[in-house]
């Protein structure tokens, strides 16, 4: 588990469509640093789109702020990828060199990094060398990077190099499932963050 409880790096009511503590809902197990990854995605009517699903501006997460998790530096940014075109059966594809797309890493206490992925371009806030607060505005959900529609990737892992470094559980602060604080979270259901 990590050593610091973060927040969510979004408010409001999001779904978690991949993602958890076990094998059996982990975002990709066998990928190290993304074993307890998180996707996020804002769904109706459990859709997260309305409309024609191949259009990013009908996808209810996208363009929603991003917020910064947890006091820290930021060590990495990517801000140079378009969004990744969407197909009609949403098959996972990949349009850029990063499977990340545009990205945000932040170092934070305890040695844990953070790692913000499939933002839109040109509305990244930060740049590298700064220092954000707690729930401050980062940037804006998009679609670049290896997605099969806008959502938001979250991971925490021991080391900067996405790669590299041994993904942990995350220990949330301030996320909420039917009302109810909830600090390990799992795939298919909806949280809200306050």
């Amino acid at each position: 588990m990590s050593k610091n409880k973060y927040n969510l790096p979004m408010k409001g009511k999001w779904y978690i469509e991949y993602g958890g503590t076990k094998k059996k809902n982990s975002h990709s197990w066998n990928i190290l640093g993304q074993r307890y990854a998180y996707d996020f995605e804002i769904r109706k009517e459990n859709l997260p789109y309305h409309d024609d699903l191949t259009q990013c501006k009908n996808y209810y997460s996208y363009l929603e702020d991003i917020y910064a998790p947890l006091d820290g530096w930021v060590i990495e940014v990517v801000d140079e990828y378009p969004n990744t075109h969407i197909t009609k059966d949403r098959k996972i594809i990949n349009d850029c060199n990063d499977p990340r797309g545009n990205h945000i890493i932040i170092k934070h206490p305890k040695g844990e990094y953070s790692c913000i992925c499939h933002l839109e371009k040109n509305t990244i806030k930060v740049k590298e060398g700064d220092f954000v607060k707690e729930g401050e505005v980062l940037a804006k959900v998009g679609n670049s990077g290896n997605t099969q529609g806008p959502h938001i990737h979250f991971q925490v892992q021991l080391g900067q190099d996405t790669n590299k470094s041994k993904g942990i559980p995350i220990t949330f602060k301030n996320a909420y499932y039917k009302g109810r604080k909830k600090h390990k979270l799992e795939c298919g259901i909806e949280i809200e963050g306050k």
